[in-house]
């Protein structure tokens, strides 16, 4: 790992710079939602500093996911068939059951890295690359930063930009929007070429030092993402304006999400010292242009024993606000909507973790950290539009999740 590192920075121009520290933290984390998805996250981060100020900082992600996921149709008092993504196949779901389709997997490798160079005793500049791959989605960013002391160093302003290009080829192909999930063996009318997208971040940060404890981060954020944002392997049932159960031939139509998204996020953090502990408190605001509102908390405790020991208990709470264009389902009859998507993550929904994390120091410059915390997000399960047999099945089930961590950080060299 060592000279996987000195090889990068012999790379960037920086094989000459003496080291004065390099610090890797590393951690695996699982995560499951009981009979959905489950996943196994790897991360090594990496940060080299050199001696005439210069860090240079790495990332390495992998993900394995599998397990069931949510299609967007509609649970029904008949048994329902659907063709799988690749038009090979097809799955049954019970009769009142949330369908999902068991065929999800993925894997995904990530990898960034960043040098951050003073300019002068004040200002520093920074910039970094970055590139994922999954076997259907890759994307490839820039990113960029000014900051700058002011007021003796307790005052910092930062300027952040990024821009990514991400591309989509889905198993199966981009199904053309609205148009009915064919039976198996049957191919389905898809739109051309790769799916695409580009998404540019512009940002602005404020730290502030209060006083000897106390720090305040302010930060705002304005993204604009444009062209494909339709998921391809999502849907919605179209329901009879009676019975609520599937209209029967071409019930269920693939969604069609907007082309252009343009998103505000505006994020306050206070760390406050407790003389031994230290407390984090944020609070986060999102809007969009697809009518998506959410309100952000969170609050983390560090308690702080002796020999290099703590516990870290966390609580967050998440209220969110549905998009213009969400629908449980289509009505069989009425006209076609412009967009729609019965994805339940862009729906009205509130989400809660909370969890507890032990770390302790292992030896010079070693920490080891456990993490365990729950995560409970549900919805409105019984909306008002429910039809027929719908309003007796839930419709936004709710999604519970266990999330395990273990942590190491430690120096390479000195």
């Amino acid at each position: 790992m060592r000279s996987a590192i000195i090889g990068a920075c012999g790379m960037l121009g920086l094989g000459g710079a003496t080291a004065e520290a390099t610090e890797v933290k590393t951690a695996i984390l699982g995560y499951t939602e009981p009979d959905r998805v489950t996943a196994i996250e790897a991360i090594v981060d990496g940060q080299h500093a050199f001696d005439n100020g210069k860090i240079f900082n790495f990332r390495l992600v992998y993900d394995a996911l599998t397990g069931a996921s949510a299609t967007g149709a509609a649970p029904s008092s008949l048994a329902q068939t659907f063709t799988r993504p690749s038009g090979e196949g097809s799955y049954r779901v019970a009769p009142g059951e949330t369908p999902l389709d068991d065929t999800f997997r993925d894997t995904r490798m990530a990898l960034s890295a960043g040098l951050t160079m003073p300019l002068n005793r004040v200002t520093n500049f920074s910039f970094g690359l970055y590139g994922s791959g999954e076997y259907d989605y890759v994307s490839l960013g820039a990113n960029t930063a000014l900051t700058r002391d002011f007021n003796q160093k307790n005052t910092t302003v930062a300027l952040r930009g990024a821009f990514f290009s991400d591309s989509i080829s889905p198993e199966g192909g981009r199904p053309v929007p609205f148009t009915a999930m064919p039976d198996e063996g049957i191919e389905k009318a898809q739109l051309s070429g790769d799916g695409s997208k580009t998404v540019m971040d512009l940002g602005v940060g404020l730290t502030q030092v209060l006083n000897r404890s106390t720090v305040v981060h302010l930060n705002y954020t304005y993204s604009d993402v444009n062209d494909y944002q339709t998921d391809p392997f999502k849907m919605l049932s179209v329901v009879d304006p009676v019975t609520g159960d599937p209209r029967g031939a071409d019930a269920y139509l693939y969604e069609n999400r907007p082309d252009a998204r343009t998103k505000h996020v505006l994020f306050g953090r206070v760390a406050k010292h407790l003389g031994r502990d230290i407390v984090h408190l944020s609070y986060r605001y999102f809007t969009d242009n697809w009518g998506i509102d959410s309100h952000t908390f969170d609050l983390t405790y560090r308690w702080n024993f002796g020999g290099g020991k703590y516990l870290k208990p966390h609580l967050r709470y998440s209220d969110q606000g549905a998009a213009d264009f969400h629908r449980s389902f289509l009505v069989d009859g009425e006209a076609l909507p412009e967009h729609a998507s019965a994805d339940y993550r862009l729906g009205d929904m509130q989400a809660l973790t909370y969890g507890l994390t032990h770390g302790r120091i292992v030896g010079d410059g070693h920490e080891l950290t456990v993490r365990l915390e729950y995560y409970v997000q549900s919805g409105d399960s019984h909306p008002a539009e429910a039809i027929g047999v719908l309003q007796n099945y839930d419709l936004f089930p709710t999604v519970d999740a266990l999330i395990f961590q273990v942590g190491y950080t430690f120096d390479l060299m000195e």
